[in-house]
Formats: structure tokens, C-alpha cells, sequence
């Protein structure tokens, strides 16, 4: 590693607004209240914070989001950026932070996505109707009038195939979601459900159910980054960013370009997965507890194989068997994930930072997972084709 590399960072503060539907609250609003939970909770000041960094604001105010808050908080940051790049957008702040600290341009920074596409219907106007033109036009735009939840089931349709997992298989994984996100402070959905109930609920894009989906939600949360030195000197359980990895396959969505790629396992996802462990100098058992980016609960069994901690096909198993619960091999998605916590997209990688913080710090409560001192999150943005993995641990 390089000396910029051996510069840690560390998370010393986090807030979140809980996840639901806020039709009278701008954007803006929520995050002022993320923020100020976080500050908090930093031990900090408004005056202390020389970066800012977060996700676009869907209403609007696109490229001027960060603008609007300095107002608002009457700061005059040394660095800041508005990001977009699909749902990895929340953690590339973090990723853009640490830069900014290791490279010594400064020394705190605040990292925020506040997102309303529930009570906006963002994703209801998006396409209304017609092939998003985001899409590739002749082989793929003609599906995509009502987002890409079809690709996300020939992918799982795909992975049923080769592996004998069944809709009951995925059931499970949305079964412990709910019973996990019980025990969340930030969750949307927490009245438990049942494998019949997943089976039973309404067909979306077979093999995809109501019940296997994330719920599109409004929401915010903020994390305050700094330098080392100053995490000492600040906070009494600082989390440090060991590592992460960045990976962007060359599709938007599935691929086009040759049909012997998978798209029941994701290079994207496999390659973040192993860069972060690569800069963590860690193998992937050892791991505490994950956060992983499964919009729908049928990528439940395939991203922990991609990431390491199976062979291909053998979540298929382990589900079955509870290793993904709170107290099995490797704990997946303790605060109920995106199908239970909710999906604000712009601020979900965060929520899953904030959630790996709180269980290294000892304070997840009935989430706990015993002893946890590395956790890993991953987020994604087109369909697993973009993929963001980061490590974090305590001293």
C-alpha cells in the first residue's frame, strides 16, 4: 500500500430519518434532520465540517443540492460534490470523502442523500409507460416501461436453473429480512410475514413477488468522515474504512455484448468484492456481519456467493440451513435490508453503513451481532453491472 493508502479514515458520527413516506417534507428537510442527528452524535460542530458530499435531489434542485444545504447551514466547505451514479451514489460519498481526507485536502467531512421518490412518485413518472431511453434501444429498451425488475427475474429465473434453488428458497431470505428489521430503529416494514405469505402475495415479474421486492421509499441519512488523528481525538468508538472496491462492468443493465455472461452471478460484484479485500488485507471469512445492495430477495442467495463466502449454488443451502441469520455464519442484512428497511435508492448504501456501524460499535440492540468487529457493504447501481464494496472495522 501506498503511504495515501496507510492514511485511515474513520465514520465518528451517523443519523438517519426513518424510512417511509414523508409527503409534506421537502428533501432538503429530511436531510437537515440526518444531519443534525449525525452531528450529534459526532460530537461536533457545523463549523468543524470542511467537505460535502451527497446524492442528487430528484425535485429539482440537481447540481445545486450541496449549494442549498451550505445555506442552510451556513458553512463554506473546502471541497464538495453533488454525486450520481446510479444507487452506488450514497456510498461513492464515502468513497470521495476518504479520498479527499487520505490526499490531506481536509480533514472532516459530512456525507448525506436525502431522497422523497415514494411521495414524488419518481419512478411512476420516470417512464410512464414508454422504454426508458437510458436503456439500449433495440434489444432491451422495448422492456424497461416499468423499471428493470425484469431483468432482475430472468436473472434469478436463470439462477433457479443452475442451481435447484426454488421460490420457497427466496421466501426465506424475505422472511428473515422482516423478522431482522424488528429489531431496526430505521425500518419501514417490521409486522413479520411468513414463506406462505411471500409465495402467496401478487406476482410482479415471475419469479418475483410483492412480498421478495424492495419498496420504493422516501428517506435520509448522513455520516460524518474524518481523518484518524482527529477520530481519535473526537470520538470514543470511532469505525475505520478499511478497504473498498469499485467495479463497473461494461453494461447498463444485462449484458449485450456477448452471451456467455452470466447473469445469474456478477462480475461487477465479484470483482468490488475482491479489491476490498485485497486493500483490507483481510480474507472473506472474516467478516462479521454484511449489509448487501438485493432489491429483490432472490439476489439475496446470489450476492453472498459472488462476494466470496460461498461457492456458486451453495446458498441455496445455507438459507435453508439459517447461516445468514443473526446468529449463523456470516449475518446478512440485520436491519431488515431493502426489502424490509425500505429503498430510498440515492441513500440506501448509507443506511447500510450507518446499520454496520451501530453493530461495531455494540449498539444494534436485538440485532446484535455478538462480538462484530468487521463488517462489509455493498451497493450496486444498473443491475449488479456496477458495483461498490467497502470494509469497515474497529480497533
Amino acid at each position: 500500500m501506498t503511504s495515501r493508502q496507510n492514511k485511515r479514515v474513520a465514520i465518528i458520527g451517523c443519523g438517519a430519518v426513518k424510512v417511509g413516506r414523508y409527503p409534506e417534507r421537502q428533501e432538503s428537510e429530511l436531510a437537515l434532520q440526518a444531519i443534525r442527528d449525525a452531528l450529534k452524535d459526532a460530537q461536533i460542530t457545523t463549523k468543524q465540517i470542511e467537505g460535502l458530499f451527497t446524492t442528487p435531489d430528484l425535485q429539482g434542485n440537481i447540481g445545486l443540492q450541496t449549494n442549498l444545504l451550505c445555506e442552510y447551514l451556513r458553512i463554506s466547505p473546502k471541497s464538495m460534490a453533488e454525486i450520481c451514479c446510479g444507487a452506488i451514489a450514497g456510498g461513492l460519498t464515502l468513497k470521495y470523502a476518504a479520498d479527499e481526507i487520505q490526499a490531506g485536502r481536509i480533514k472532516i467531512a459530512l456525507c448525506y442523500g436525502a431522497v422523497r421518490e415514494a411521495s414524488i412518485g419518481w419512478f411512476k413518472n420516470l417512464s410512464q409507460g414508454q422504454g426508458w431511453s437510458m436503456i439500449e434501444p433495440t434489444a432491451l429498451q422495448p422492456y424497461a416501461a416499468y423499471g428493470i425488475i425484469w431483468a432482475y427475474a430472468l436473472s434469478a429465473r436463470r439462477y433457479m436453473h443452475e442451481t435447484g434453488a426454488t421460490e420457497k428458497d427466496f421466501a426465506l431470505a424475505a422472511v428473515r429480512n422482516r423478522k431482522n428489521a424488528a429489531g431496526s430503529p430505521v425500518a419501514a416494514f417490521t409486522k413479520p410475514i411468513t414463506v406462505d405469505e411471500v409465495l402467496n402475495s401478487r406476482s410482479l415479474a415471475s419469479p418475483i413477488k410483492l412480498l421478495d421486492s424492495a419498496a420504493s421509499l422516501d428517506g435520509a441519512a448522513a455520516i460524518v468522515v474524518a481523518s484518524e488523528e482527529f477520530a481519535r481525538d473526537l470520538s470514543p468508538h470511532p469505525v475505520y474504512l478499511l478497504g473498498w472496491g469499485l467495479y463497473h462492468d461494461n453494461s447498463c443493465v444485462i449484458p449485450t455484448d456477448d452471451c456467455r455472461k452470466s447473469i445469474s452471478h456478477f462480475t461487477a460484484t465479484r470483482e468490488a468484492a475482491k479489491r476490498a479485500f485485497q486493500f483490507a488485507g483481510i480474507k472473506p471469512n472474516k467478516v462479521d456481519v454484511a449489509e448487501i445492495y438485493a432489491p429483490f430477495s432472490s439476489h439475496e442467495l446470489i450476492i453472498p456467493e459472488d462476494i466470496g463466502w460461498y461457492q456458486d449454488g451453495e446458498m441455496v443451502k445455507a438459507i435453508r440451513s439459517g447461516e445468514t441469520e443473526i446468529n449463523g455464519r456470516i449475518p446478512i442484512n440485520t436491519d431488515g435490508g431493502l426489502t424490509s428497511r425500505g429503498h430510498p435508492w440515492a441513500a440506501t448504501p448509507l443506511y447500510e453503513t450507518i446499520n454496520l456501524v451501530r453493530q461495531l460499535r455494540g449498539e444494534a440492540g436485538s440485532i446484535q451481532v455478538k462480538n462484530a468487529k468487521v463488517g462489509l457493504m455493498h451497493c450496486e447501481g444498473g443491475m449488479m453491472n456496477n458495483g461498490l464494496v467497502m470494509i469497515f472495522g474497529r480497533d
